[in-house]
């Protein structure tokens, strides 16, 4: 593209490119007089000049000035770039250092109707490779973007922010909700100890508006087909590590109001997300034992004691969904809760209760066995 115009002008548009060479700006007040001294139309030209330039040491700087004077937003040199790699590479250049030109991208993605799939693709993109990155090694990055953006983004482009960091976090990893009950302790672990970041995640950007962040969790969770199980077990565990007294009562309600739907409308998925969330909800510490107890206390309140907050039918239908279940625990600890504590039965339900607690008894023990026989090939490998 030519760009013709009066000296002063491409001495203006030189200057642009010099400032680009270098990473500290000389004379930038200067400089920022030069821009300001811009016609409506030189401006509109010197921003395509802008665009056309090679990505340099000093350009980040320079598009912040752009912006700062409003003669081109982040937004718009995102959206001039044709080459998808080179957008990655910019937005790591925001990610990094430039939060007021993220700001601008994810307001944009909110509010750009024409240009939002563009954007939110771009962003998903970003942060996919960031979380893919930090869940391999998660100490590379302090996620220092999140404290500005919290200040600054409006409450609903925040709350967009947080349901895509969500999506994104939860589409790392995909398994069955076999695997889930599998894997399930060994990713709660995992997810205290080592997923760093998903912590920070959790107190920075989740804190203020855990409610909303678990609604969302649990509106993806029990939609058909969900497969997203590893962090979700992980991201219910560590905001309920997190949670205040509001959140714990909305989690306690939560998870009584579902075990009530599904007795009214038994559905053995249903039952099995119950049983996985209310695992992660009460493993709140770094305590094995006392997670187990807190487990145990809220099976008693609510499986156990079940028959004072429903009728006969509704106690039925989820006596009958648990032993459909049992078949799906692999974890000796939980197992062991469910086959010695009493549950309460209502009139003529006591053989259900019975023959409940005596499958669970039976699986202890084969899955004991299989535990033993496991542990025995390993010694001798």
């Amino acid at each position: 593209m030519d760009f013709v115009g009066s000296r002063s002008f491409i001495f203006i548009c030189k200057a642009i490119e010099n400032q680009c060479d270098i990473q500290y700006g000389e004379n930038c007040k200067d400089f920022q007089e030069l821009l300001k001294s811009l016609t409506p139309k030189e401006k509109l030209l010197a921003s395509k000049y802008f665009c056309q330039l090679p990505w340099k040491i000093g350009t980040l700087r320079v598009l912040r000035q752009f912006q700062d004077l409003r003669l081109l937003t982040a937004t718009e040199y995102i959206l001039s770039i044709q080459n998808n790699v080179q957008v990655q590479l910019v937005l790591n250049e925001f990610l990094e250092a430039e939060y007021e030109l993220l700001e601008n991208i994810f307001i944009s993605a909110a509010y750009d109707s024409f240009n939002a799939i563009i954007l939110n693709a771009a962003l998903e993109d970003l942060f996919y490779h960031l979380f893919n990155d930090l869940a391999s090694n998660p100490k590379i990055s302090s996620l220092a973007y999140l404290a500005p953006l919290c200040k600054s983004l409006p409450a609903n482009v925040l709350t967009k922010v947080m349901h895509t960091h969500i999506h994104i976090l939860l589409n790392l990893h995909a398994s069955d909700i076999n695997q889930a009950f599998i894997h399930f302790s060994d990713w709660i672990n995992k997810g205290v100890d080592e997923l760093v970041f998903i912590k920070v995640l959790c107190e920075k950007l989740f804190l203020n508006s855990q409610e909303d962040v678990l609604n969302y969790l649990f509106k993806l969770s029990t939609l058909e087909h969900f497969k997203e199980w590893k962090f979700y077990v992980i991201l219910i565990q560590s905001i309920a590590s997190t949670s205040n007294a509001d959140t714990t009562m909305f989690l306690k309600q939560y998870l009584k109001s579902r075990l009530l739907k599904i007795g009214g409308a038994p559905c053995k998925l249903s039952m099995l997300h119950l049983l996985l969330t209310a695992r992660a909800a009460t493993a709140r510490t770094m305590s094995v034992k006392h997670n187990l107890d807190a487990y145990a206390s809220w099976y008693k309140e609510n499986i156990c004691e079940m028959n004072y907050m429903m009728d006969v039918e509704r106690f039925q239908n989820v006596l009958n969904l648990l032993q459909e279940c049992i078949t799906y625990e692999k974890e000796q600890q939980y197992l062991e809760i469910h086959a010695a504590m009493a549950i309460s039965p209502p009139p003529l339900c006591g053989k259900l209760v019975q023959a409940y607690r005596s499958k669970c008894k039976a699986h202890l023990i084969q899955l004991k066995g299989c535990l033993k026989r496991k542990a025995s090939i390993e010694m001798v490998d």
